[in-house]
């Protein structure tokens, strides 16, 4: 089984669960297109930083490479875990406020090699965060949702699932679904819409008149 270990500098609240680390394995699999390359990476909802030192470790180590995190909040754990890379920069505040005016060196359209959503559960929150990021999205980068099995007894607007699945059927054809578990990871192709398509589309049709 692949193996990561954490640096020497990376702390922990003490007593809590370190839930990412279970689907480290999955990722150093999956992922591996991503390894010995450059990244642009975007992580939705980071904590204590434990997916996002694995991200900075593993996806952002060759020059070029760049973590863009976006979360409420921010603590000591975060602080010092990511202390040590330049290659970071955090956005305090909503999600959707941070993407309305996001962009990586200027360009603000398929700059991302990987997305990963694990902020607000609610599903409209994770199927805004999916579509909003979509299009910073590279063919070939990979979107990862985390919890998709979380909350399966509330409303089904509380359910991360819900939100998870209105994505993947909304955009299935610019999808190819990688892994689908406790996280689902996919990966963006580049499809374009044929000819039939484009012509059998209501608003291009009536644009045109």
């Amino acid at each position: 089984m692949s193996q990561f270990y954490y640096p020497s500098h990376f702390i922990h609240p003490e007593g809590e669960s370190a839930y990412f680390i279970e689907h480290i394995p999955v990722w150093l699999e999956k992922l591996e297109p991503l390894k010995n390359k450059p990244n642009v990476c975007l992580e939705i909802g980071a904590l204590y930083g434990v997916a996002s030192v694995f991200i900075l470790e593993n996806f952002c180590k060759l020059p070029g490479s760049y973590l863009h995190i976006m979360d409420l909040n921010i603590n000591k754990y975060i602080e010092n875990n990511l202390g040590p890379y330049s290659n970071v920069t955090y956005y305090k505040g909503m999600s959707e406020d941070s993407l309305r005016c996001f962009n990586h060196q200027g360009a603000n359209k398929e700059f991302l090699d990987l997305v990963y959503i694990d902020g607000n559960h609610m599903s409209k929150h994770v199927l805004e965060d999916a579509v909003n990021s979509f299009y910073y999205l590279k063919p070939g980068g990979y979107m990862i949702f985390d919890d998709v099995g979380w909350g399966l007894e509330d409303p089904i607007h509380c359910r991360p699932k819900t939100g998870v699945e209105a994505f993947l059927h909304a955009y299935s054809a610019y999808l190819d679904q990688v892994h689908s578990g406790w996280q689902v990871i996919v990966r963006r192709n580049d499809y374009n819409m044929t000819d039939e398509e484009k012509t059998g589309n209501y608003y291009i049709n009536w644009h045109k008149d």
